[in-house]
């Protein structure tokens, strides 16, 4: 154990993932806006083809054998 006194947290809750879940979203999605590199930029060209192709099935050209 790290010994610390009692009611020493900076958030005293019995369910921290409430804060650290949220700080880590808002952390992945603002570098996730910040980043403009080529790759990035690629990426982001080929997303709403992969999304039409995620909901509908329009593209695919068969179903996978699992």
């Amino acid at each position: 154990m790290l010994k610390y006194p009692k009611g020493s947290a900076p958030f005293p809750y019995s369910s921290p993932a409430l804060f650290s879940m949220t700080a880590a979203f808002a952390v992945i999605y603002i570098v996730s806006k910040m980043d403009n590199s080529r790759q990035a930029q690629i990426e982001r060209s080929l997303y709403p083809a992969q999304k039409v192709r995620s909901e509908t099935g329009i593209g695919a050209p068969t179903a996978s054998a699992h």
